[in-house]
């Protein structure tokens, strides 16, 4: 309609088809793409090309519009040849009759008055708005029905009821009429006909004629019929709000808010039920119990919620323990409080992106202020000492000295942490550090500036490609590695008396460690990859590509910290205990000690900054004024069980007395009792030939099922390991088919299908369960059911069904089912459990959640 609007007589575009629509990431849809779109004059516009499916009738050319109007005397019987005349860029066809005689295109022309396309006499038929919508309905045509549309108008199939609505069907079929004066006339009157589909829908028209009878009806009839349509609409008007809340919680989850999508949650849920507002749906108390992650028992960093910031982050920080993290942005640092995220300061600091802060112990905060290097104190809440006007900063390991540098001053300065004494300035010899042209916006962390533990060495690379380790106390003991290179980009530290750096060019990166006491090169190597570089009191590391590896200076050996298969790690950060990794495909993951994923998951861009310290984790970017707050979560309250971690095992099952627990898998079982010690450790015989097991509980007995391929069964007891029987039965199918029984349905379950539910009382076929996953057990637990399922990585997890089988709950790692207790084991180490949370735990939880 914008377009068709436009003066002086409208613009057609010509080409309308949904390779030239466009879905903008927020949503937007845009028509693009006008490379043949043209000024409509007061008669039309020529046209200049088309797609065949998409263009109308009169795109074909003015002989296609004789055919399909049959106008005149000029049928197809009488037309015997036809050939093309090229008129400027247009071709034009004529025709020819029996005797070779070219019979003027105008003449046959004459008749189209009732086409309703004007016509030129050199040019054919000329475009106007019709074809634009045409060209639409066939867009739309293509969209809901999943086809292009036939190139010929009348061959054009209609819509079914499967593909849309009557209504819509005919609005499709209207715009398509291989007639123009059929068509909409204006984009205006077929926008008006989808703003008036809910009249005309049968739904509607339906309501209207209850309504109709119920007037004629009594007046008593009248106020039921009424009051109950009342209700009926009010509840679906609830139910629809309640669907797009829990909708809406899920994508906000999705970007780390849990607060955000736990508020969301509850405005799903109604405050109160009654007749006027309907049932509560499933979807919404997923979406709050996803929210809330009351089911997620695995030891690691979760979402604690989402920091919003006045502007895109240049740097963060947190502090030692992590109680405080500085967020450095245009141009101010931000401090707040980790674990509520309420804002303590904010400083104002250097207008350069260059600008730094480093935390000294966990309330002292030195910053590169706007007037020159300060100390702030977090709790006192006043600055403690001030020095001069600097942008870059280092701390040496112990925290006592910090060096500054003004982005390409020639010299350092270095501060006593404590106090703020000068203690030394350090010459570079008339060089300078390489800083971006306009350092206001941009920082390529292009250099080293670092201290050693106690700040008596200083590592400084230089934009001539030098790297030199300063002694500050003694400058004729400085370290010259590179005096001039071709490296353009650095990044080292120091670890002890190692340093360890980086350096990179064009198609080559250098990897090397130095002993700076000793002046001792230790070992290194080239690679073609680019490399990234951590060196602290935790360590050396190096990433390159997808693996992350922790370096052995004493023998040079490298051992694996991270892996991340097909991603490239882009950012890294290794703790004591954890490692936090992100990767090129918008990714972080998390690491324990022993190199196992503990969990991943994806942002809406790259994680370029990924901090961890404490039990806390940041992940950020350069181009959100967001930043993800993480907080590791250890469970002990929900640990029933601590056992080997590297104990090999597929299942964990509880005994029908609560005092052992049964690890197992398709070579062994081991039997804890809840104390931690071993009761029972068997390897089963012939493992490779073991068809399937099954642990099975009774109110007086439980045990392991073992069936071999032979048909061989054994059932091992859960309490102390023994065989209690033996017995040897028909060979068992390959399928794996079983069945599941509830008080309501009977479930069949196969290797390669779908689980199926049927009706107990009728056998009837009620729905299909997960089909991308092999369903293992089916427990029924009160009013619930609760499904668990083995996917193709061998991961376990359980599905909280109400008993129409709608989902209420994802339960990761589930591994038994005791009464209303879950039992969850994450193959850690640690086996949990937890309660089934009704609605109202969930609601009391949720507002607990979002007071705090």
């Amino acid at each position: 309609s914008y377009l068709h609007s436009r003066p002086p007589h409208g613009i057609l575009h010509g080409d309308i088809k949904p390779a030239n629509i466009m879905l903008k990431p927020n949503g937007d849809i845009c028509l693009i793409d006008y490379n043949i779109a043209l000024a409509l004059g007061e008669d039309g516009a020529v046209k200049v090309g088309f797609s065949r499916g998409y263009a109308s009738p009169e795109h074909y050319g003015a002989d296609y519009v004789i055919r399909n109007k049959q106008v005149g005397a000029h049928s197809l019987s009488h037309i015997k040849t036809t050939k093309w005349i090229k008129t400027h860029t247009e071709q034009v066809e004529t025709e020819v009759d029996s005797d070779g005689e070219t019979t003027a295109v105008e003449e046959s022309l004459k008749g189209l008055s009732g086409v309703g396309n004007s016509v030129d006499a050199n040019k054919g038929v000329l475009l106007d708005i019709r074809s634009d919508i045409y060209s639409l309905g066939a867009t739309l045509y293509h969209l809901l029905s999943g086809q292009r549309p036939a190139q010929d108008a009348r061959e054009v199939k209609p819509l079914e009821a499967d593909d849309c609505s009557e209504a819509v069907a005919a609005i499709i079929q209207k715009a398509m009429s291989p007639f123009p004066e059929e068509r909409y006339q204006t984009t205006e009157e077929m926008l008006s006909s989808f703003k008036q589909l809910h009249s005309c829908d049968i739904r509607a028209r339906r309501h209207k004629r209850h309504i109709r009878m119920a007037i004629v009806g009594i007046a008593g009839m009248f106020l039921i019929g009424g009051f109950c349509t009342l209700v009926g609409l009010k509840q679906l008007e609830q139910m629809q709000k309640s669907l797009t809340l829990a909708e809406y919680s899920a994508n906000t989850l999705a970007k780390g808010d849990v607060s955000g999508a736990v508020e969301q949650a509850l405005q799903a849920i109604p405050i109160k039920t009654s007749i006027w507002n309907g049932p509560v749906m499933p979807q919404a108390q997923k979406a709050l119990t996803d929210a809330l992650g009351v089911y997620d028992l695995s030891e690691g960093y979760k979402m604690l919620d989402v920091l919003e910031l006045p502007g895109a982050p240049f740097d963060i920080r947190l502090s030692p323990d992590g109680t405080y993290v500085a967020v450095i942005y245009a141009y101010e640092v931000a401090v707040y409080q980790t674990e509520d995220m309420q804002q303590i300061i904010t400083l104002p600091i250097q207008k350069s992106a260059l600008s730094d802060c480093v935390f000294t112990d966990e309330t002292h905060l030195i910053y590169a202020g706007d007037t020159g290097i300060a100390m702030y104190d977090l709790r006192q809440k006043e600055i403690i000492w001030t020095g001069v006007e600097v942008t870059t900063l280092a701390l040496s390991a112990d925290g006592s000295v910090v060096a500054a540098v003004n982005r390409n001053d020639d010299k350092a300065f270095l501060y006593q942490t404590s106090d703020g004494e000068l203690i030394s300035e350090v010459s570079f010899q008339g060089q300078h550090m390489d800083v971006a042209v306009n350092d206001i916006f941009a920082d390529f962390e292009n250099n080293i500036f670092a201290l050693n533990d106690d700040g008596s060495l200083l590592a400084v690379s230089f934009s001539n490609g030098g790297l030199y380790i300063l002694d500050v106390n003694n400058p004729s003991e400085d370290i010259i590695i590179y005096e001039e290179s071709d490296y353009r980009h650095f990044a080292g530290g120091f670890c002890g008396a190692d340093f360890a750096f980086i350096a990179e060019k064009s198609g080559e990166s250098v990897f090397s460690v130095v002993d700076a006491e000793k002046a001792v090169f230790l070992g290194g190597y080239t690679s073609q990859n680019n490399l990234m570089l951590q060196a602290g009191e935790q360590g050396i590391y190096l990433a390159s590509g997808n693996i992350l590896t922790q370096i052995d200076t004493v023998n040079f050996t490298e051992k694996e910290i991270a892996y991340t298969e097909d991603a490239s790690i882009i950012s890294f950060v290794a703790g004591k205990e954890y490692t936090l990794v992100g990767t090129d495909d918008n990714a972080f993951l998390f690491y324990d000690s022993g190199t196992n994923l503990m969990s991943k998951d994806l942002a809406t861009h790259n994680c370029e900054f990924v901090v961890l310290a404490g039990k806390y984790a940041i992940i950020g970017n350069r181009s959100e004024p967001t930043v993800r707050v993480m907080k590791l979560e250890n469970h002990e309250k929900e640990q029933l069980l601590h056992y080997d971690a590297h104990y090999e095992h597929d299942e964990a099952r509880i005994s029908h007395d609560e005092k052992t627990i049964m690890l197992f898998g398709y070579k062994s079982f081991r039997i804890y009792d809840l104390s931690g010690n071993i009761v029972a450790d068997v390897k089963l015989p012939e493992a490779e030939q073991i068809y399937d097991q099954q642990f099975i509980r009774s109110e007086s007995n439980s045990w392991l099922e073992v069936i071999w391929y032979d048909g061989t069964r054994r059932c091992y007891s859960a309490q102390d390991g023994k065989i209690i029987s033996e017995e040897k039965k028909e060979e068992p199918q390959k399928d794996l088919y079983e069945e599941f029984f509830t008080n309501k349905y009977r479930i069949e379950s196969s290797l390669h299908e779908a689980p199926k539910v049927y009706e107990l009382d009728t056998d009837t076929l009620i729905c299909n369960l997960e089909s991308d996953d092999y369903l293992t057990y089916v427990t029924q637990s009160g009013e619930y059911l609760i499904t668990e399922y083995i996917n193709t990585t061998g991961e376990r997890y359980g599905i909280l069904l109400n008993d129409k089988l709608e989902k209420l709950a994802y339960l990761p790692g589930l591994c038994d089912v005791i009464g209303d207790r879950l039992l969850f084991d994450y193959k850690s180490g640690n086996l949990r459990q937890s309660c089934l949370f009704s609605l109202q735990e969930l609601i009391a939880l949720g507002e607990k959640y979002i007071t705090k």
